[in-house]
């Protein structure tokens, strides 16, 4: 009771001093991480219209390019892929894991030291506290959505529909439509409030989970035709020739890893994919309590969390009589 009670006052501390940065900041960038998924997305979508409507100058910017899955609730936002530190008072990044993985990590070093920086995130081991201001981070909440909630919350920010549905929507990315087991009586809780004040589950639902183009729903025949089980380890493969032939985008593998993970006898999933810049994306997942996915990502130099984690290597992907193996360029 004691340790929960400090928790909460350190949060408290936190959350008023982000209060007086936004404050005395006037032009603001909120940075989403590389290869953007739901969460970081509705995320900094919900703390950029609450501080636009409190007359700030906010920019969005992510290094790469935003999945057209997510166009529903970027369409009419605009965002940068580049910025200049000279532009901006402070810098939010939101949902990023870790330096590296905002794809700015040097320029963002150089930014905190004479300017604030803010992290925002739920991802345990996260980097970025060693150059940040304020380092506002719950490891137990299923999605950044929810740290963010609880800031809007604490900055009486006024929440209608469109923000409640950008904090449903990060929310329902990061606990696969509360399917997963990361879901928790809080995460409930903040859905069933974002619900009360109009958040738009079923936008959220048929463009997240229910919309797949034909392209798409071929590479995901691929990735189940090459599923391997070893041992309690469910693996599969997809390389850029399997796009090219199928006319889809990377992003159209989101969510296979989720579903290779059901097979019963899984304890761990891993998707490998191959990416445009020479490099191959491990996407890991579990649903076992005694497994730490995150772990094995961190060997490789990746992160993420206990049941969901990722990294990326130099290589690419090849097939002999043996099996599939990773081959160095």
């Amino acid at each position: 009771m004691k340790r929960h009670t400090l928790l909460s006052q350190l949060m408290e501390k936190k959350l008023k001093k982000i209060k007086e940065l936004f404050e005395k900041s006037q032009k603001i960038l909120i940075l989403m991480h590389q290869f953007p998924d739901g969460d970081t997305i509705a995320s900094s979508l919900a703390l950029s219209t609450y501080l636009k409507r409190q007359g700030k100058d906010v920019d969005l910017a992510v290094k790469g390019e935003i999945p057209k899955v997510f166009g529903f609730l970027t369409a009419e936002v605009q965002i940068k892929h580049d910025f200049l530190l000279g532009d901006y008072d402070i810098i939010v990044a939101v949902d990023c894991g870790d330096a590296l993985r905002t794809g700015f990590p040097s320029r963002l070093a150089e930014f905190s030291k004479t300017k604030p920086l803010i992290n925002i995130d739920h991802h345990f081991g996260n980097n970025l506290s060693k150059i940040t201001t304020v380092n506002l981070v719950d490891e137990n909440a299923a999605a950044a959505a929810e740290v963010v909630w609880r800031l809007l919350k604490f900055l009486d920010a006024e929440v209608d529909s469109k923000i409640a549905t950008y904090i449903l929507a990060g929310i329902y990315y990061d606990t696969g439509g509360f399917q997963h087991s990361n879901v928790t009586i809080v995460t409930l809780e903040i859905a069933s409030e974002c619900l009360r004040r109009g958040g738009r589950i079923g936008l959220i639902s048929s463009n997240v989970i229910n919309s797949k183009s034909l392209s798409g729903l071929k590479l995901w025949g691929i990735a189940l035709e090459r599923m391997e089980i070893r041992n309690g380890m469910v693996v599969s493969f997809l390389t850029r020739k399997d796009l090219q032939m199928c006319g889809a985008e990377s992003e159209d593998a989101s969510g296979i890893v989720n579903l290779i993970n059901c097979l019963p006898e899984s304890k761990i999933a891993i998707l490998f994919l191959e990416m445009s810049d020479g490099t191959i994306k491990a996407s890991l997942r579990t649903e076992k309590d005694k497994i730490d996915v995150s772990r094995l990502a961190r060997l490789f130099g990746g992160g993420g969390h206990k049941k969901a984690a990722g990294f990326s290597i130099k290589g690419r992907l090849e097939k002999d009589s043996k099996g599939w193996k990773i081959e160095n360029i």
